[in-house]
């Protein structure tokens, strides 16, 4: 109970911090109001919707915020292209990015040196990667059989691809938020 309240309680101000940038005081209550009635697809529709359109300028952490939101409502494909298209903030530093398409190709585990039993079957796709450390986050989905990716992410890890370790961490696809606390916490 204890982590589900601390996550309760980073939600709550992640969507506060969200709803700040809103250059609109309707708009941030609008956007507050999606997520008090349930309805947190809408709210990161009008979200990507008002930073593009105001040319809000984001920095690359908030916009990995949003793309984890986007993924654990079920929105990071629908939200995907609105949220790289959104003006990065020049002043906000590089920390942690979404990675290219051409390094976020889904891969079998066993390819990139990730030997952890659970992701046996499993295709890899990385994901975000924290620049200061080398760490990088990957959804881990089951491929269906007509070949596309199962939607949902069975699992997810954090590991160093640069590097010959193994997974650092694995976490079920219900923990999105401590699999990405772990990647925003660098040793």
């Amino acid at each position: 109970m204890g982590s589900d309240s601390r996550y309760a309680a980073y939600e709550t101000d992640l969507w506060e911090r969200l709803a700040a940038l809103l250059r609109s005081t309707e708009d941030a209550e609008n956007f507050r109001a999606c997520r008090a009635s349930g309805h947190q697809e809408a709210g990161l529709w009008m979200l990507t919707q008002r930073l593009l359109e105001q040319q809000v300028p984001i920095s690359d952490r908030t916009r990995a915020e949003i793309e984890v939101l986007a993924e654990q409502w079920g929105e990071r494909l629908a939200r995907h292209d609105e949220i790289i298209s959104c003006v990065r903030d020049s002043d906000g530093g590089v920390s942690i990015r979404l990675l290219p398409d051409n390094r976020s190709a889904p891969v079998h585990p066993d390819r990139i040196g990730l030997t952890d039993p659970a992701l046996t079957g499993l295709l890899v796709v990385p994901w975000l990667e924290c620049l200061r450390c080398g760490r990088a986050l990957a959804r881990v989905h089951a491929q269906e059989p007509w070949g596309d990716l199962r939607y949902l992410a069975a699992h997810y890890v954090v590991w160093r691809p640069t590097a010959s370790d193994d997974v650092l961490q694995t976490f079920d696809g219900s923990d999105l938020h401590s699999a990405f606390e772990s990647l925003l916490s660098c040793s």
